[in-house]
């Protein structure tokens, strides 16, 4: 079995309620300390879908690059990009 392999693109930042595009990026992976919720916006922060990220775990996501994300309560976002 092959591992995914990550490029890192850009440092690793804390997002909140306050919506971000997350460094420009398309792919990011999102670790959440705590049970959070995260919700991905189109540009004029309309709504496009959320989801429960359980407490302690680790998601890749994907978006339009000028989509934003934010989360309830803050979750952990680094962009990347596949090796």
């Amino acid at each position: 079995m092959v591992d995914i392999v990550l490029k890192l693109t850009k440092d690793e930042i804390e997002v909140g309620a306050t919506p971000v595009t997350v460094g420009d990026s398309i792919l990011f992976r999102v670790f959440a300390p705590s049970t959070s919720k995260i919700y991905t916006l189109d540009a004029d922060d309309n709504p496009i879908g959320s989801m429960t990220i359980p407490g302690g775990f680790v998601e890749i996501m994907e978006k339009r690059k000028t989509d934003k994300v934010k989360a309830e309560p803050p979750v952990l976002c680094t962009p990347v990009a596949y090796k």
